[in-house]
């Protein structure tokens, strides 16, 4: 990999960009936790992330400006937008790709001055306190995930590009086996050293850039031994 041109990163949003899961985080707080039953029945494979996200939505009553304050009160890993800009200065495209709901991301990346890069999510619609889901792109994924983030990844990749994809969750599972590049915390992690999966452990963007420094841009050679890349034709 030579030339950054020819390079493609996709980054989770909820927990990866974000310091907190703010998609959990919502549901939890203002579905008096009823919520965690839900998602215990998603990691569980007894129902489908769609399926999960629409219930979710159910049980939760929020009004749309307690949502905006809710949103805006969360916060990012402070490193982020310094990868962004690196990327920027080196003409590498940069992609946002969440299961989560694109009323919230928005406002996060307004907030922090991060409102002209591209997202794919699902769709968020209000009815009074009520919240109504939208999966624009369900029919063209694995018919699991709200949002496939494997779908956009082969949409997105140009000829001859490599995908780097960095992420934090389970929701990362169908573009961690298509992408280049790895990048992984949290859930993802175990899910890659589970699963065999070649990757690259980090803690926040701070790793990121560093290993972003090593690995993509070709500035030094790599001195981690112990962790394997995969480079997939």
């Amino acid at each position: 990999m030579r030339s950054s041109k020819n390079i493609l990163v996709l980054v989770d949003f909820d927990g990866t960009i974000t310091q907190n899961d703010v998609g959990a985080l919502l549901f939890d707080t203002f579905s008096k936790k009823e919520s965690q039953k839900m998602v215990s029945r998603w990691l569980k494979g007894e129902i489908s992330s769609r399926e999960c996200l629409v219930r979710l939505c159910e049980i939760t009553k929020i009004s749309k400006s307690e949502l905006k304050k809710f949103a805006l009160s969360q916060k990012i890993d402070g490193r982020f937008r310094v990868f962004a800009d690196l990327c920027k200065k080196e003409r590498v495209k940069l992609v946002i790709l969440s299961d989560g709901l694109d009323f919230y991301i928005k406002l996060i990346l307004e907030k922090f001055g991060l409102e002209k890069l591209p997202f794919y999510s699902n769709i968020l619609r209000f009815e009074g306190r009520r919240l109504k889901p939208e999966f624009p792109y369900f029919d063209r994924g694995c018919g699991n995930c709200g949002n496939c983030k494997r779908y956009h990844l082969k949409n997105l990749r140009g000829t001859k590009q490599k995908v780097v994809y960095i992420g934090d969750g389970l929701s990362d599972k169908c573009a961690v086996r298509e992408a280049d590049f790895v990048l992984a915390k949290n859930d993802l992690q175990k899910y890659c050293l589970k699963e065999d999966i070649n990757h690259y452990p980090f803690r926040n963007f701070g790793d990121v850039i560093q290993i972003f420094h090593d690995l993509i841009l070709n500035q030094r050679k790599d001195t981690k031994s112990q962790i394997k890349i995969t480079h997939k034709a």
